[in-house]
């Protein structure tokens, strides 16, 4: 589970290792990281480990409960509101952006996307649907040609692929996100910027509002 060659540096490659593990699900939400177990598994000493827990710790991925131990952190809906009311500002703005730099070929690449993933969906395979949608608002990103954007959203990354992994336990999110990405991709073959804008708005709210529904039902699962 936590395979690869060892660096220099055994807290960063601790942290690392433990952190792709949490983001791909190989630790699941709730799960208790015994540092004495990880310390056996990844052959190295206790403190390395410890300081990893801590940096994922700080980034809200790992939670500590006093004299009991650390345990992986689920998505909260405060993470999403959070999470949804910077992408609303970053994503409807980098959409409107981007407009005016998509080339036809870039237009193009953003129809195979779409069809890549409707493909996935057709065939149950929704780790290939995500592999797509990263791709098609990375590329809408890149195309609004702001670094600075893409230095914050670089920050959101490890939050955003959690919240992305959530929506797949929906498939009517899926399947309503497909539509939603055509009226975007639709919006720029228009060249119509303001209609970029609030197509990717109305996205990005309809998705949250799905994954907080999402969230209440999984919550009603666990009550039972």
């Amino acid at each position: 589970m936590l395979e690869q060659e060892k660096p220099l540096e055994l807290k960063d490659w601790a942290y690392t290792s433990i952190k792709k593990a949490i983001l791909n699900s190989k630790m699941p939400v709730g799960k208790q990281l015994h540092i004495e177990k990880l310390t056996e598994e990844m052959k190295i000493s206790r403190t390395p480990i410890r300081e990893a827990l801590i940096m994922l710790e700080h980034e809200g991925l790992i939670s500590v409960s006093p004299r009991v131990g650390f345990f992986v952190k689920g998505i909260t809906k405060q993470d999403l509101n959070e999470l949804f009311e910077l992408r609303m500002l970053v994503e409807s703005y980098a959409a409107e952006k981007a407009t005016s730099h998509l080339a036809d070929k870039d237009l193009d690449t953003l129809s195979v996307l779409q069809a890549e993933g409707a493909e996935a969906v057709a065939r149950g395979d929704y780790s290939k649907f995500l592999q797509t949608e990263i791709r098609l608002h990375s590329f809408i990103m890149i195309h609004a040609q702001n670094k600075h954007l893409l230095r914050m959203v670089e920050g959101l990354k490890d939050l955003t692929y959690r919240e992305r992994l959530l929506s797949l336990e929906s498939a009517e999110n899926v399947k309503k996100s497909l539509t939603e990405h055509r009226k975007i991709i639709n919006a720029f073959q228009k060249k119509n910027g303001r209609l970029a804008k609030k197509m990717m708005s109305e996205h990005i709210c309809n998705v949250k509002k799905r994954l907080l529904t999402l969230l209440d039902t999984l919550e009603d699962t666990k009550a039972d």
